[in-house]
């Protein structure tokens, strides 16, 4: 099913010279609507801007910055690292297939620097619950399917990264809509405590998950079909004073006697804050009265809830229609792309009800599924790219979307830098740029 939104939720009416915005008059208390005159003022212009800090903004923004871009990256929470921080999905997954053929590490390049720091500042996790049939010494850059971390360490790595390639910073606010110039998207309208402001970009790269950007500039994009088959919502949380005697996980992700959970879960639109505002309260209440009978169970009586995350994990909302739209059948085929800027290996986790593991190391993630339909000046990134529900259940993962974080930020550098629509970018240029920071693409 095919959905479109309006680019405002409210009419407006921009006035020239006004810094405030004032109320129309004519409002009744019975109206729909409620018109505004606004003048937003533009306070920056960069060649790129990435919308959104989570994993493929964070990589998406380094890899811009790296490739000779003036980069801007904004988040609206205080720190970065999106679902895997403030959602505690702290397992990046998707390095490689999760069972053989699993010899390729499909995620390579800055994706791989990160990791590289997160173990530098000791914030692997001890141990995971997730399958292994293949030991990978992660400390020796050899990463295997999946990664456990630390939250914490994850925002200072996340830092770290972008700080060292010259990345500018946008933290506490919230991207609300895009600049448009016709159907070319030219910048966004951030809000914040400093007010209503735009920022002018050369090229915008939408990391927000949900496609905010390029749903709200008019892109067509893929709801869930008629079956039902968007994924769920789970509240993830930390459970603290895991007794020593107690081996292993306990389900989770474990760093000493602190262990990462998935929680509650919560179905329904993760795009509609109705929705969410029920799925924040239900699963926050079942989750404590959870945690008060696990204690109650002899020799856990020293277990309290450490932390629930800042907001449950979103896993799909909006999928973008792009130039080219990734089929179930290219992903259990493995299809190859002329155009390929990514590899996605992880499983598809609940695959027409069971967990599909790929016969193959990865499929390849084309740079035409980045590029939305009827919009200009814009560069997909993370879960919203092009794909059929089968492939988006595995190159949603953040390992993947790292990769093709990785591919938006150097698309985007290239466009805004040589004045061209990413549309009409040289993927070979592109292909060449990912190979230099040593991106796996395959031969």
């Amino acid at each position: 099913m095919k959905n479109q939104v309006g680019r405002r939720g409210f009419v407006r009416t921009a006035v020239a010279g006004s810094l405030a915005g004032t109320g129309s008059a004519a409002q009744t208390k019975n109206s729909k609507t409620y018109r505004e005159t606004l003048a937003t003022p533009v306070v920056a212009r960069h060649q790129v801007v990435v919308a959104g800090g989570g994993p493929s903004g964070v990589i998406a923004a380094a890899a811009a910055a790296r490739s000779g871009a003036d980069t801007l990256l904004i988040e609206r929470y205080a720190f970065l690292g999106g679902n895997g921080v403030a959602g505690l999905m702290t397992c990046y997954n998707g390095f490689r297939n999760q069972r053989p053929p699993e010899a390729l590490q499909t995620v390579k390049g800055i994706p791989g620097e990160y990791i590289a720091e997160l173990v530098r500042l000791g914030g692997v996790a001890d141990i995971d619950n997730y399958e292994r049939t293949v030991q990978h010494d992660i400390r020796k850059g050899d990463i295997p399917y999946t990664v456990g971390f630390d939250p914490e360490a994850a925002k200072i790595a996340s830092l770290n990264l972008l700080r060292k390639d010259g990345v500018k910073m946008r933290l506490h606010s919230w991207v609300v809509a895009p600049m448009m110039d016709g159907a070319r998207v030219t910048g966004v309208i951030v809000e914040s405590k400093s007010g209503r402001q735009a920022i002018a970009a050369g090229i915008v790269i939408d990391c927000t998950g949900d496609g905010d950007i390029a749903a709200l500039a008019g892109a067509p994009f893929m709801g869930p079909a008629a079956q039902g088959d968007r994924m769920p919502m789970s509240l993830m949380y930390r459970l603290g004073g895991v007794p020593s005697s107690i081996k292993g996980p306990y389900g989770g992700i474990r760093i000493g006697d602190r262990v990462t959970r998935w929680g509650p879960g919560f179905g329904g639109d993760g795009a509609d804050v109705e929705n969410l505002t029920r799925a924040e309260v239900e699963t926050r209440l079942k989750l404590w009265d959870q945690v008060q009978e696990m204690k109650k169970k002899a020799g856990l009586e020293s277990l309290y809830l450490l932390e629930s995350a800042t907001c449950i994990g979103v896993r799909e909302t909006r999928r973008v229609e792009g130039e080219y739209t990734v089929t179930e059948k290219d992903a259990i085929a493995g299809t190859r792309f002329p155009d390929v800027i990514a590899i996605s290996s992880n499983p598809m986790p609940s695959y027409r009800g069971k967990r599909y593991f790929f016969q193959h190391e990865g499929f390849d993630i084309p740079y035409r599924s980045l590029v939305p339909k009827k919009i200009e000046g814009l560069v997909l990134s993370g879960r919203c790219i092009s794909c059929e529900q089968g492939p988006f259940q595995s190159a949603r993962s953040m390992a993947p979307a790292m990769a093709v974080g990785h591919a938006s930020g150097c698309a985007a550098a290239l466009a805004a830098k040589q004045g061209v629509p990413p549309r009409k970018l040289d993927v070979k240029a592109l292909q060449n740029l990912l190979r230099s920071q040593k991106a796996e693409l395959r031969a």
